[in-house]
């Protein structure tokens, strides 16, 4: 299954039914830009909610490993 194709399956089974312009998936984490809102990156944790826990401005985003886990270990700590 693609990465997207994964990130609507996610968010539709928490009841999310919005369209996505890009994501991507790290560990227990997603990076996700909505089409109705695309200047941020959602950034969130894997649950059984959907629940954005920061956002980044899309200009500013790298979109790599090494970003994912600094950001990770930002919202860990």
């Amino acid at each position: 299954m693609k990465t997207k194709e994964k990130c609507v399956w996610y968010l539709g089974d928490r009841g999310i039914d919005r369209q996505i312009k890009r994501c991507d998936e790290y560990k227990n984490m997603w990076f996700i830009v909505f089409k109705d809102y695309p200047e941020d990156v959602e950034v969130s944790f894997k649950s059984d909610i959907y629940e954005c826990y920061d956002e980044i401005s899309t200009t500013k985003m790298k979109w790599n490993k090494l970003n994912y886990e600094k950001i990770r270990k930002q919202l860990n700590s």
